[in-house]
């Protein structure tokens, strides 16, 4: 029974997301879908900026109402229980990587220091710390083996000049999720920093920062999170609040925030002493609002049934002609994405896709000829039949 009342929850979830109606939209993992509460939120935002002006004032829970700044208080609220943290240790900018950003411009460290990563994983984060090369440190890159990459593969890297270890908890391009909680009780163990990018689980997988030893977490809001893009968010620990050097300060930065006639920036003591400026509030609101439901659904349904999903597509893949899954992970490393191979002449193409409605697509895989790669983003507003209508048109 439980079963069946867990399932008619999300079959429910799954009307208030309209472009499920005409497509089996299979790419969250690119850009996620939007349900009507996040679009009417930020319709109400748009509408009563252009027809009233000022301040916008928002919905709040409880039939509450509030300016701007108690509603970003409210959605750090909400995120901050989405990852088991304070709300006072989440900070929002302009997206996920302007947030990663504020750790690898405020690390310190000495020429010959080090920090570990993921060869080939996402490529703005080794971009952010590739720039800081030119002060000197060393980057290190762990090398996935069939797309895995176990914790001791980073541990073996890693030395007494090792600053920190940064992954993506999963990896967008093949969808393996990584042990965080190993890694980060190694990280507490050393003394480095553990850094994750949460932008591919952040929504659908559990993320628990202070049992996972995380001490810097990014996500955006345009794939699981179900929003518009504009917004990124962050978890930065106290700790490494108070260590990380800062090197840009604004309005927002200061402890009293709106006292224009203060001479002297005082920072505050949370993690809103890195935002700036007037953020895109509409994003933020957004953000909140698709971490409210999240709380409502529950983490632990919701990763249930999206791995559910998974194993379902697995299923149904491996049995069909000409289709199977490119990585054989264990239970504990599958996600929402899921990368299948297709041989060329199953005839798959991306306008086959777009006309049956299948909302996903295929491109050559890398060194592999005669054979296509597809993508396969599951979230919890999907369900068994989009998978059905995806393999009725790459399974025959």
């Amino acid at each position: 029974m439980k079963e069946a009342i867990e399932t008619d929850k999300f079959a429910e979830f799954r009307t208030h997301v309209p472009v499920l109606a005409h497509t089996a939209y299979l790419d969250t993992g690119s850009t996620g879908l939007i349900p009507d509460f996040v679009h009417d939120g930020v319709a109400r935002y748009q509408e009563d900026r252009y027809l009233h002006g000022g301040d916008s004032i928002w919905q709040l829970p409880g039939g509450q109402t509030g300016g701007t700044i108690a509603m970003m208080d409210w959605a750090k609220s909400q995120i901050g229980q989405m990852i088991g943290a304070e709300k006072e240790n989440i900070v929002f900018g302009n997206n996920s990587s302007h947030i990663y950003t504020m750790l690898t411009t405020g690390m310190e460290f000495t020429p010959g220091d080090n920090v570990v990563l993921v060869e080939n994983s996402w490529i703005a984060n080794r971009f952010a710390w590739q720039i800081r090369q030119q002060d000197g440190l060393e980057i290190r890159y762990a090398k996935a083996k069939d797309g895995v990459v176990l914790p001791e593969d980073l541990f073996a890297l890693c030395d007494a000049r090792t600053k920190a270890i940064c992954i993506s908890l999963v990896e967008s391009f093949t969808g393996f999720r990584l042990d965080a909680a190993a890694i980060g009780a190694f990280c507490k163990e050393k003394g480095m920093i553990f850094a994750v990018d949460g932008v591919q689980a952040l929504g659908v997988m559990p993320v628990d920062v202070k049992a996972m030893g995380i001490d810097f977490l990014i996500g955006n809001d345009y794939k699981w999170m179900m929003n518009y893009c504009g917004t990124g968010y962050g978890y930065i620990s106290p700790a490494l609040q108070k260590n990380l050097k800062q090197r840009a300060a604004g309005w927002m930065s200061d402890d009293t925030r709106f006292d224009t006639s203060k001479q002297v920036l005082r920072l505050r003591e949370d993690a809103g002493r890195f935002e700036l400026g007037f953020p895109t509030v509409s994003g933020i609101y957004g953000l909140g609002l698709a971490a409210e439901n999240y709380l409502k659904m529950g983490a632990s349904n919701i990763a249930a049934y999206v791995l559910g999903l998974t194993a379902y597509l697995r299923e149904q893949a491996a049995r069909a002609k000409g289709v199977r899954p490119a990585y054989d992970f264990a239970g504990e490393n599958l996600s929402g994405v899921t990368v299948l191979y297709l041989d060329e002449d199953t005839g798959v193409t991306n306008e086959i896709l777009q006309a049956k409605g299948i909302g996903a697509s295929v491109k050559p895989a890398a060194g592999m000829p005669g054979c296509l790669e597809m993508r396969v983003s599951l979230h919890y507003y999907n369900n068994k039949e989009d998978i059905n209508r995806l393999m009725d048109v790459i399974g025959k």
